[in-house]
């Protein structure tokens, strides 16, 4: 990759961050006109970014993530289902991505960590059980595929995607916190902070390095 492409691809990434930085500075004006596309834009720029990295696997994720995005953004009651369908299939993809390149072998440390992500799912469930009403199936179907998900991710050698799936389970827990168990003003920016950060993570624990390649090419091309 010359610096001029290099350049490039570590700009989506950027892009990316800045677009979820947006969103969330605005997140107390909504909705306004364009925050749907705003929403979208951070996975759209990310799959772009994997896009070049010829991740297409995660690309798929992102595109997915980003349809979710635009479900949620547009009508979030009526358009829950779909968003949530969205989603599952999202993680499919991240879940497929980390059993293909990630070793089976787990640490001591997280075998602890996926003992805790299995606690903190059937634990949350049993609590949401109950206020799911004709939702039920569908959630719990939701949340056993993000869970799978992240218990995979701990296959990978990168701390960056265990962190990036973890989150995106806090994320998700607090969607379902506001929705089915309470109404609280401070869940609308931490469910957008923890799911951006989420993505960000994955997406950098996945391509990486790329995005330095971009700075270790500008210093060349300022040197010469």
């Amino acid at each position: 990759m010359n610096a001029t492409s290099s350049t490039r691809f570590g700009l989506l990434f950027f892009a990316a961050f800045a677009a979820g930085a947006l969103y969330t500075l605005l997140l107390p004006w909504q909705p306004y006109p364009g925050s749907v596309v705003l929403k979208t834009a951070m996975c759209v720029l990310l799959a772009g970014y994997a896009w070049q990295a010829q991740q297409k696997l995660l690309v798929a994720a992102l595109l997915c993530s980003a349809a979710g995005d635009a479900f949620l953004g547009i009508d979030g009651e009526r358009l829950f289902v779909p968003g949530l369908a969205s989603f599952l299939i999202a993680h499919v993809f991240y879940a497929t991505i980390f059993v293909r390149s990630g070793s089976p072998v787990l640490s001591r440390r997280r075998k602890i960590v996926f003992a805790a992500i299995v606690a903190f799912a059937v634990g949350y469930a049993t609590i949401l059980w109950p206020v799911l009403g004709a939702l039920q199936w569908p959630v719990t179907a939701y949340m056993t595929v993000i869970t799978v998900m992240a218990l995979c991710s701990l296959r990978m050698r990168s701390p960056l995607l265990p962190l990036g799936a973890i989150l995106f389970m806090i994320s998700d827990s607090l969607i379902a916190l506001g929705k089915f168990l309470s109404a609280a003003e401070w869940l609308g920016p931490s469910v957008w902070i923890t799911y951006a950060a989420a993505q960000l993570l994955l997406t950098y624990g996945l391509v990486g390095r790329p995005v330095e390649a971009t700075i270790t090419g500008n210093a060349r091309v300022t040197a010469q």
